[in-house]
């Protein structure tokens, strides 16, 4: 199936040239994209998914980000539209399909998540990595989780990367520097003034599992994972990227605990939905 790349932009276009995450797209690969620690998380949700894509496969990614996700898919022969409400996200994205002649694959649109086009085709699979889910209210969550099953081919796969409400690696970190109120920011839920680089914020929310999950009624659950439980999160990699050996016994613990159990103490939580009503 091709995807079209003539549709209209969604959500008000002063609103989304103005996003918040345009003064940090300069800067995101650095501090985080290209970091050790962030390479070994994207590396989880990437082993998970080598399985699932394949020559011929249509994904649609919300939340791209500067397109580490999108250049991945696309060299295991995806089709990807890439999309993001920020357009300097989108432009780096753009650039890096270029340099490395995957622009056939990849098409990049801009996207609010919380006014989808009417228009949008169908999709293999639906994607969004590390967080930009938890930029939405759950009142944005429960509109954009209806609109889902209407995104997916029979059988299609949502798979979405969240920050959870529990990360026992965050709490350990600010509570040994005398930082309560940010030892449990995530267990409020939100909406938490989250700071972004160059002095920028963005509420964000924090989901449990079982929360999210209850925004997906008419989908099915299938996996739960924790991404990033022994594997801390990125804001920590100046230390422990200076301890190679350390990171790599973390990454093997990473790989033996993949259960769901696992999953409510990391920095992110992939949950995997199938489109059970349409399946084949």
């Amino acid at each position: 199936m091709g995807i079209s790349t003539n549709w209209p932009l969604s959500g008000n276009p002063e609103q989304m040239q103005s996003s918040s995450f345009d003064p940090v797209a300069a800067t995101y690969d650095a501090q985080f994209t290209h970091t050790v620690v962030g390479r070994l998380q994207r590396a989880v949700v990437q082993d998970y998914l080598q399985a699932k894509v394949g020559p011929g496969t249509t994904v649609l990614e919300l939340n791209c980000g500067t397109g580490a996700d999108a250049l991945w898919l696309a060299k295991q022969g995806c089709t990807v539209l890439a999309t993001d409400s920020s357009a300097e996200m989108l432009r780096i994205t753009a650039e890096k399909a270029r340099a490395i002649n995957q622009q056939h694959r990849i098409q990049t649109q801009l996207l609010d998540l919380r006014d989808l086009p009417p228009d949008l085709p169908w999709f293999d699979l639906v994607f969004s990595n590390f967080g930009g889910l938890n930029c939405l209210s759950p009142e944005d969550l429960e509109k954009l989780g209806a609109a889902i099953p209407g995104l997916l081919q029979p059988g299609g796969l949502f798979v979405a990367v969240i920050m959870g409400r529990f990360c026992w690696w965050e709490s350990l970190y600010f509570s040994l520097k005398i930082q309560f109120g940010q030892a449990i920011r995530r267990w409020r839920g939100g909406p938490v003034d989250a700071p972004l680089g160059g002095g920028g914020h963005i509420p964000t929310w924090y989901y449990a599992p079982a929360e999210f999950r209850s925004f997906l009624p008419n989908l099915t659950l299938q996996t739960v994972q924790p991404v990033g439980f022994w594997l801390p999160p990125s804001y920590l990699d100046p230390w422990f990227g200076r301890r190679p050996g350390l990171l790599r016994s973390l990454n093997f613990l990473e790989k033996k605990c993949r259960g769901r159990l696992w999953a409510y103490g990391a920095d992110h939580v992939m949950l995997v939905f199938r489109d059970g009503q349409n399946s084949p």
